[in-house]
């Protein structure tokens, strides 16, 4: 699209030789109308625009951001909370706008009157009355501008009570967003995210504080996008979904290098054959190397060299509930679950399942059974 219009733009013809305004296209010349407006779009969110190009090409950026979404989410949420609160917001931005043009206005009117003066300014009483009247409805104006955003800062902290639900929301739809890249069906629209986020602050008010009642609408909108994500996934991605969705929501669960770990983004390098315990499978050593590289002081904490503290992990047939009640204590779920990973990957997927599970506070994260009559009819009785 780019070179499209590099055409259109690169072969002006100078007027001074010229009556008319052309323009070249290939090897025809158009008769170009200055009236002449061309929009293009695209997804990318930065296309190369060549230099040459910049000053008669205007980009607008319409993709939704962190910090833009945060703002639009917490204006919702004060509709909905605290509408007093937007109402007197509204009034004071339009108030302060108006005050700012009658302030131009003056400030116009000044000029165009020491233009016009005729004679000695200093002996002309009449318009030293009309400076003197307009340095006061200036001071006026600047003392009310300063007393709107007195107002403007306060109301600005009552609002900013229910930020948290904002970050955490617009959080939430990057994270959900993200999915595109694991197939490209997985698309959800930002007018579908705003329509859960509006049904979630639709919810009685039983909470007595603001914070109570931000951690109630919070944990009711995420439990609505979860299960709303989760319908529109097949059921072999829906695992993979949970371990995203908390990583999103919860980073503070996981310790440097722990998830790229998980994911294989560390691999192990050529090391030198070390022994493991012999409880652990011989395939299993490069997993277990890895761990013990990556993370020597997780790999100390957990005694592996102790058969009988790890015989009835190494025999269970559900070992994601069998470690160690004293190396639980000393590691965090996660490291856990990269336990369970490089010694039992036959319990990868439970594992991960009560991870997630437990990160959400969900007792289930898999979504087996869809009543679409009873879907259809929730969400008519919820407009």
């Amino acid at each position: 699209t780019v070179k499209a219009c590099h055409i259109l733009y690169c072969m002006f013809l100078n007027r001074d030789f010229c009556p008319r305004y052309v323009v070249q296209i290939g090897d025809k010349v158009i008769d170009y109308n200055e009236d002449f407006r061309l929009f293009l779009a695209t997804r990318n969110p930065t296309p190369f625009i060549p230099p040459d190009a910049i000053s008669v090409v205007t980009e607008v950026n319409f993709t939704t951001t962190r910090a833009g979404l945060r703002g639009q989410l917490l204006a919702l949420t004060i509709q909905q909370e605290k509408p007093e609160l937007e109402t007197e917001k509204t009034r004071l931005l339009q108030q302060e706008e108006d005050k700012k043009i009658q302030l131009a206005n003056l400030e116009e009117s000044l000029l165009e009157t020491l233009a016009t003066a005729q004679g000695n300014i200093l002996e002309n009483r009449e318009l030293i009355d009309s400076l003197n009247q307009t340095k006061a409805s200036s001071a006026l104006i600047q003392e009310s501008l300063l007393e709107s955003h007195r107002l403007q800062a306060s109301l600005d902290q009552e609002r900013d009570a229910y930020l948290p639900l904002a970050e955490s929301a617009s959080k939430m739809y990057f994270v959900i967003t993200d999915l595109s890249k694991i197939n490209n069906m997985y698309r959800f629209s930002l007018a579908s995210f705003l329509r859960l986020f509006q049904r979630a602050l639709q919810a009685k008010k039983e909470a007595e504080t603001t914070e109570s009642r931000i951690a109630a609408l919070e944990a009711s909108l995420k439990n609505m996008v979860y299960e709303y994500v989760c319908r529109s996934l097949f059921k072999v991605d829906q695992l993979m979904f949970a371990m995203h969705f908390v990583k999103g929501m919860h980073p503070e669960l996981f310790q440097e290098n722990e998830w790229d770990v998980f994911i294989g983004s560390i691999v192990g390098e050529m090391f030198k054959k070390e022994e493991f315990p012999s409880w652990i499978d011989q395939e299993r050593h490069a997993a277990v190397a890895i761990l013990k590289a990556t993370f020597p002081a997780l790999y100390q904490s957990l005694c592996l060299n102790d058969l009988d503290l790890w015989l009835s992990f190494s025999q269970s047939s559900h070992c994601e509930q069998e470690i160690p009640s004293s190396i639980v204590k000393k590691i965090t779920p996660f490291q856990q679950l990269l336990l369970v990973q490089a010694v039992r990957p036959d319990r990868l997927q439970s594992a991960m399942a009560a991870f997630a599970s437990h990160a959400l506070g969900k007792c289930k994260i898999f979504l087996l059974h869809y009543n679409l009559f009873c879907i259809l009819m929730k969400h008519f009785a919820e407009g």
